[in-house]
């Protein structure tokens, strides 16, 4: 694979941009709810596709990974 970087560090820092594009989304949704919006799935059914798909994806890495939650801390 030329040109990807594969490395821990790389993966790293994929995983700390969507923390971060994660923490956008949900005080975009906070403000969203403070306006009176509403986020119910009957309302929103893409929106929680999405999501839906983002945690499968989430679970798969934490599969691969071998994701301890005893190891882990809050930031």
């Amino acid at each position: 694979m030329y040109g990807l970087d594969t490395s821990k560090e790389a993966i790293n820092i994929d995983l700390a941009l969507v923390k971060s594009c994660l923490g956008l989304i949900n005080q975009t949704v906070i403000l969203g709810k403070q306006r009176g919006e509403t986020f119910t799935a009957s309302e929103n059914e893409e929106l929680h596709m999405l999501i839906s798909k983002i945690d499968k994806e989430l679970n798969k890495v934490k599969m691969n990974v071998h994701y301890d939650t005893n190891n882990t801390m809050d930031r």
